[in-house]
């Protein structure tokens, strides 16, 4: 063992729930020991609750949890899920022990009350004999254990409170990192906000130079005031998109959609961006046709979008290199390209280009600058005019093609207002399978294709008749095996619709016999799974753009 001056080492340590660690310093070189993690000890005034509508069962657990060494609990009964409730709003408990049969409810039903208004308090399933699939519907609904009343006699009851006190710990640091990223955000807005007026000041004074508007300057005082207007309005653009970023994800303002000629935003920011293609010496090859191309949009946040584009391709292009955008319009969709000849986009980054920061988390030595800021807030806009957009690339020298999709609309078409945080035209996506996995799967399949869906789920074909009725859904994805009504039944449900009511069906489907037959009885389109995510995406969205609600 070592043996250090006492008037050398300073000591400080740091105690979490799961490790204590010492930081030794022998002057300035620092040292660290590492004390393997120990479960905690519960804290003293643990509070339970028990809920069991059985009082032997209620009283034997209370009897177990007496006999804890070292623990000191606060325990209150309940014997039925509403008092349990009420005992849960006039105080915070930090664990519940919930018996599955619960009257009148069930125990599944109060466990998810209690998850969605008490996220700090942890539920312990119980029932008197369980099966797997009571344990998996516990477990997914929030439970941090299931046990039978048998296991309760065996099990040690010690640990299951020091989890508890663990979990506690890590739902507070949760609570207290979002508080931490809510200051961070106000943080950089404030201090946005504060530099752009100086910012403001600087170009103007500059401007006012150069033009000579205080007297003549030289060439070469000429050309540094340019560079000093150039630099300031890059570091102003930056900052409005910082702030524009975060009015677009809390959602601020509304948007006013008009139709709006994208064809001539496209040729005015080329106009635009003229100054920067003539530095690179680029070749610009326009193909934006003649006739106007009309899409319901916020103008200024279109062109926004399509400067962020060309901005982007003139950015990665290589001096004398060539650019390509071209507009052409079909099927009810406008679709903007943009290609340059850069070093193009690794295929293991493209999923990551529309996070926000991405570019500025490739380090210091990255070769183009910039925040990272313009895709995603473009992806926002898009996403709030019902649209699309997104890169292809091969990477290794390939180049990168952006590209944008918008609906067009007629020239007299009628405004609307939407929410600036992707509201326009929603559509509603009704997924109908009893496999929970694949439900949620396929929500992520759908959430990567826009925030513009609402998405809802049902598990049985009854559950899917009663929400269609109710909530007109744009699309519905279809399991054909299912217990009670199959999805055959429904599908032969809702060809009896009126043509108004009628909405497309996506049928998902393990049996490649089951495709015609899906397909005769009104199937719009059907999957054979397993299948791939890009393929599935391509057929919902096909599918949505037909629908006509």
């Amino acid at each position: 063992m070592l043996e250090w001056p006492q008037n050398e080492i300073r000591l400080a340590a740091y105690a979490s729930s799961a490790q204590l660690v010492f930081l030794l310093a022998l002057d300035d070189r620092w040292s660290v020991c590492y004390n393997p993690p120990a479960m905690p000890e519960p804290a003293s005034d643990f509070s339970i609750l028990i809920v069991d509508d059985q009082a032997e069962s209620r009283e034997l657990l209370k009897l177990l949890l007496s006999r804890i060494p070292g623990a000191h609990l606060d325990i209150a009964m309940s014997g039925d899920g509403d008092d349990a409730l009420r005992r849960l709003q006039a105080k915070t408990f930090d664990l519940v022990f919930l018996d599955y049969r619960l009257p009148p409810t069930d125990g599944l039903d109060i466990l998810e009350k209690i998850r969605q208004h008490h996220p700090k308090t942890a539920v312990v399933m119980t029932t008197t004999s369980g099966t797997e699939q009571v344990a998996v519907a516990a477990m997914k609904k929030g439970a941090i254990d299931y046990m039978t009343h048998d296991d309760i006699q065996k099990a040690d009851l010690g640990k299951v409170l020091r989890r508890v006190v663990e979990i506690r710990d890590l739902v507070n640091q949760n609570m207290e990192l979002r508080q931490v990223n809510q200051m961070k955000n106000e943080f950089i807005a404030n201090v946005s906000h504060e530099l752009r007026t100086p910012l403001t000041v600087v170009i103007g004074y500059a401007n006012t130079l150069r033009d000579g508007g205080l007297g003549d300057v030289n060439d070469a005082q000429k050309k540094a005031l340019t560079a000093v207007v150039e630099r300031a309005e890059g570091l102003l653009g930056t900052l409005n998109n910082i702030l524009r970023i975060r009015e677009v994800h809390e959602g601020r303002k509304p948007l006013l959609l008009k139709p709006a000629d994208l064809r001539a935003i496209v040729a005015q920011r080329l106009e635009r961006a003229g100054k920067d293609v003539k530095r690179k010496k680029l070749n610009v090859a326009a193909r934006l046709g003649e006739d106007p191309t009309w899409v319901l949009a916020d103008a200024e946040r279109l062109a926004e979008v399509v400067d962020n584009m060309l901005s982007n391709a003139t950015k990665f292009s290589p001096a004398e290199g060539a650019l390509d955008v071209a507009l052409e319009s079909a099927g009810g969709r406008a679709l903007l390209s943009v290609t340059d000849r850069g070093p193009g986009v690794a295929p293991e980054l493209l999923p990551h280009v529309f996070e926000r920061f991405f570019a500025a988390n490739q380090g210091p030595t990255r070769e183009y600058p910039g925040l990272g800021l313009g895709l995603p807030l473009s992806k926002d806009i898009v996403d709030s005019l019902g649209g699309r957009i997104w890169l292809e690339s091969r990477g290794a020298g390939s180049g990168t093609t952006a590209r944008l999709e918008l609906p067009t609309c007629a020239p007299d078409a009628a405004p609307s207002v939407v929410d600036d945080s992707g509201g326009a035209r929603k559509k509603s996506v009704l997924i109908v399978e009893d496999n929970a996995d694949l439900v949620e799967v396929l929500m992520l399949f759908l959430a990567s294709v826009s925030r513009n869906l609402s998405i809802t789920s049902a598990r049985s074909g009854f559950e899917a008749l009663e929400k269609i009725k109710d909530e007109a859904p744009s699309l519905v994805i279809l399991d054909v095996m299912m217990p009670g009504m199959d999805g055959f039944e429904v599908l032969s449900r809702l060809r009896r619709l009126p043509d108004g009511e009628r909405v497309p069906v996506l049928v998902l489907t393990g049996y490649s016999e089951a495709v015609d037959r899906a397909r005769a009885a009104g199937a719009k389109d059907v999957l054979l799974k397993p299948f791939e995510k890009n393929l599935f995406v391509k057929k919902v969205l096909h599918l949505l753009q037909e629908s006509p609600r």
